[in-house]
């Protein structure tokens, strides 16, 4: 392929993106109060948590993490969290179940870009809204301020970036599932009842039972909001860390592309024999 024509292609994909960004985020639009529900939610979650280790850590250090550490950790949950939400699964089972997956398969780009967009599009400026929340927090609450190093917080986007991915291509290759069965959305919920402790949803992972924490290490859960939290608060502070992390969070991305290519490929066609 000529470089033009490598060129043509990548201002058509550039423009395509941008239309089906546009568009979701049109539709973003007409749901504003859900949204402001949704963000709500995403808050409350770990302010709660805080509230109990907050209380639990009044009379001390609790392994390490201080009442100001918790503030800190917490607050990074709630900004990673948005930033990596994944719904995809949910979309994907109503789409096969009620015919609207059909006229997507006629469409000149895989449907997984369709979803990609609208992630951008609600993202984007909700993480943005969570992260003004947290420096107007700081601005009154001392506890919850972290350093403005550039290094750390480049390090930090990149953490949260692979995490979201992967979060999107897990429930993405799930959501597709439902290809074969009915019950791919209670797979996703298992997988989000399983991430409140493998995570560090409801609590730092060091402060889990040791065998909870052996378990994780060889999971994805880690990778989706423990590691991006701890280099965004700083508790990840050497080379090793760095590398485990990062190793781990591209080891897993590559798992869950493979797995996605794979379902999607025999999906597709079992969708179609079965004439869908």
């Amino acid at each position: 392929m000529s470089h033009s024509a490598i060129t043509r292609t990548g201002v058509t994909w550039r423009e395509q993106y941008a239309e089906l960004m546009r568009s979701a985020f049109l539709v973003d639009l007409q749901y504003r109060a859900s949204i402001a529900i949704w963000l709500l939610w995403g808050i409350t979650e770990p302010i709660i948590s805080l509230g109990i280790w907050w209380s639990i850590a009044a009379g001390g250090a609790v392994d390490g993490y201080t009442q100001g550490a918790f503030a800190r950790y917490f607050f990074g949950v709630a900004l990673v969290n948005q930033a990596t939400l994944s719904w995809d699964a949910w979309n994907i089972d109503r789409w096969i179940r009620e015919g609207e997956m059909n006229y997507r398969l006629t469409r000149p780009i895989t449907p997984i870009h369709e979803a990609i967009a609208d992630n951008v599009a609600y993202k984007a400026p909700t993480t943005m809204i969570i992260l003004v929340m947290w420096i107007v927090a700081a601005a009154f609450w001392p506890a919850v301020r972290i350093p403005f190093e550039p290094a750390r917080w480049v390090l930090a986007i990149i953490a949260i970036v692979l995490a979201a991915a992967i979060r999107f291509l897990n429930g993405y290759a799930t959501g597709l599932l439902a290809f074969w069965t009915t019950r791919a959305t209670a797979l996703v919920e298992l997988h989000f009842g399983l991430s409140l402790f493998l995570s560090g949803r409801i609590a730092p992972l060091s402060l889990l039972p040791p065998a909870v924490v052996h378990v994780s290490q060889y999971l994805w859960f880690p990778y989706l909001l423990s590691f991006p939290v701890e280099v965004l608060t700083g508790t990840v502070t050497t080379p090793a860390q760095y590398a485990i992390g990062f190793t781990g969070q591209m080891v897993w991305l590559l798992i869950w592309m493979a797995l996605y290519l794979l379902v999607w490929s025999r999906g597709r066609r079992h969708y179609g024999a079965v004439g869908g």
